[in-house]
């Protein structure tokens, strides 16, 4: 005996997980649901439409995609919540060359947060992204050496071997940018995958210096190394959103991530930050004119 066209349609949306959204938002819901079941991609917009949540992490960020999915589950509801329950799918790019190419291209997602801000910058100067927020402490990345290294400056080490992370880390970008504002075009830069192995090449002896993020820096302070130089502060993490997202809609989510309410310091704490500042587009332009990217 055949299954009934219905009972298999319903089968099938239970097994995506669309029959709740199906029920629970009236027309708009089973119009998404609908779209969905039928493979195709609804429009954004004020309906209740599917919308996109891009996701980066860096070079030193986890590379588990179940694990960011459920680690940015929290964000993504809490905007559905503030901009009147659309849905969003969270995307999670690992590889920041991928992630750059999904945001630039023709379909854009409405929201983006990352950590590589050099990229983020990227977005906002060429590819009309809004800033919404970013960590309010800036981003410096930090210069080590050994404890016993003889260099105590940058500017002692004319010729010294200096280790840094993936050339598409904003690490990278703003350590080269220092040495180029110091005259130390010189140096020998070697790049390596991670932050991580920047401190072993160094501790080896296989670098003279190397060049990590703070939290590196504080570990590698802790454990007896020391820094000789920071990079000049540039903007932090950040959410952006898309070229298509109203600005009264950029505005209202800015607000409820500004506010000080349970709702929007457990998203943070999901997030891994301590505190907002409003972002403002002056702050990417001023760290690719640093960068010179």
């Amino acid at each position: 005996m055949k299954t009934p066209y219905s009972q298999l349609r319903r089968q099938m949306l239970s097994i995506l997980g669309l029959g709740a959204l199906t029920g629970g938002m009236g027309g708009a819901g089973s119009a998404w649901a609908q779209a969905a079941a039928a493979g195709k991609k609804p429009a954004a917009g004020p309906a209740g439409a599917n919308w996109r949540f891009l996701i980066n992490e860096a070079v030193g960020g986890d590379t588990n995609s179940f694990v960011l999915t459920n680690r940015y589950r929290p964000v993504a509801d809490f905007i559905t919540a503030q901009l009147k329950g659309r849905p969003i799918v969270v995307e999670p790019m690992v590889d920041i060359k991928r992630f750059m190419a999904v945001a630039q291209g023709a379909s854009k997602p409405e929201f983006v947060f990352g950590k590589s801000v050099n990229q983020l910058a990227k977005l906002v100067r060429d590819n009309g992204y809004q800033p919404v927020v970013r960590r309010a402490d800036p981003y410096k990345a930090a210069f080590i050496v050994a404890k016993e290294s003889p260099i105590k400056t940058l500017t002692d080490a004319a010729d010294a071997k200096v280790i840094m992370p993936d050339e598409f880390a904003a690490t990278s970008a703003v350590a080269l940018a220092e040495l180029r504002r110091q005259k130390l075009s010189q140096i020998r830069v070697t790049h390596v995958r991670f932050q991580e192995e920047v401190a072993q090449f160094v501790k080896s002896g296989m670098g003279q210096i190397g060049v990590v993020n703070p939290t590196i820096a504080k570990k590698w302070v802790e454990d007896g190394g020391r820094v000789v130089a920071e990079t000049q502060p540039v903007v932090n993490w950040s959410i952006l959103a898309g070229p298509g997202v109203a600005a009264d809609m950029v505005q209202q989510l800015r607000d409820a991530l500004l506010a000080t309410n349970p709702e929007s310091t457990a998203v943070m704490t999901s997030m891994g930050v301590k505190a907002w500042a409003k972002a403002e587009r002056k702050d990417y332009l001023d760290l690719l004119d640093y960068t010179r990217e």
